[in-house]
């Protein structure tokens, strides 16, 4: 059995007639009964009878179409995928990013993208850094978008990565704590504070900047979920902490409070699989990224 005997029955299921399907298929009429001829030999069973002048399908035939039109289906899929990867003007580009840049970041990226490539499609989720890299890892996602607070970069030898982006980091106070008067401080001025951190490399990376302030901040509360969505925490006067400040930063009963020290910030990190098969759709997409970090002297 092949493709060409699977499109040869179906046209013939749809015409009902040997001599109408053949024009079409622009082959022989002996050419075509014979190709289903060996196709009913091979499966044992009679695909068609006759109807008067023309034939119809038998009982075996119906049942046989069904899996025959979703087989055709399927490879012309296929076919159509395989062409719409090596066309960098179309296909699907699948990417991964943190919350905390998939709101702002991501979104403005992918529009300004999509005014160059219009035809081009995005598959996007938000996930942990820890996920996005295993997405990577494994294949799932062309590329990935997360900061170095959590993602053990210079050791992953599965993922390449640049820097692209990056972001200051702030304190974030209840709005009734003493520093919420102000609009700037200074690490060393929060020796006493107490810390809600939002993950335990968050924590260590964190920590490592009030090093060189000679302390280790007190930690409180550790939330396992890497989401700047727990601000509520801080509002709630369970402690204060220092976050990364994007648009989506929630002001809503914290106070967020510029640092002095110039060293206090993260950077946002694009990824893919170092030895993987990347489509031409999301290496335009990868360039394009480039270019424009490039352009704007990251």
């Amino acid at each position: 059995m092949n493709w060409q005997q699977l499109e040869y029955f179906k046209k013939i299921a749809e015409t009902e007639n040997f001599t109408e399907a053949a024009n079409l298929l622009s082959v022989t009429q002996p050419a075509l009964s014979k190709a289903i001829s060996k196709l009913e030999e091979e499966l044992e069973v009679s695909l068609f009878e006759k109807n008067g002048r023309n034939i119809r399908l038998t009982r075996y035939g119906s049942m046989f179409l069904k899996h025959a039109e979703t087989a055709i289906s399927e490879i012309n899929e296929g076919i159509q995928e395989l062409k719409d990867m090596v066309n960098p003007t179309t296909g699907t580009i699948s990417i991964a990013s943190l919350y905390t840049i998939g709101t702002h970041f991501i979104p403005t990226i992918i529009s300004e993208f999509l005014n160059e490539c219009p035809n081009i499609k995005f598959e996007y989720c938000m996930e942990s850094t820890v996920n996005i890299l295993k997405g990577l890892e494994n294949g799932n996602f062309d590329l990935g978008f997360y900061d170095e607070i959590e993602a053990n970069i210079t050791n992953n030898k599965e993922v390449e990565s640049i820097p692209i982006k990056r972001e200051e980091l702030v304190l974030i106070v209840p709005k009734n704590h003493y520093l919420a008067k102000n609009t700037e401080i200074s690490l060393e001025d929060l020796k006493d504070e107490n810390f809600v951190f939002y993950s335990e490399r968050t924590k260590s990376k964190i920590c490592s900047l009030f090093e060189n302030c000679g302390f280790i901040p007190k930690v409180i509360m550790k939330p396992s979920q890497n989401s700047l969505i727990g601000t509520g925490f801080v509002s709630a006067g369970l402690g204060i902490s220092v976050v990364p400040n994007t648009p989506n930063l929630k002001a809503d009963g914290v106070a967020i409070l510029k640092i002095k020290e110039n060293h206090c910030y993260r950077t946002i990190h694009m990824g893919w699989r170092r030895k993987g098969n990347m489509s031409s759709s999301a290496e335009k997409f990868k360039e394009f990224i480039i270019e424009e970090i490039s352009r704007l002297k990251f």
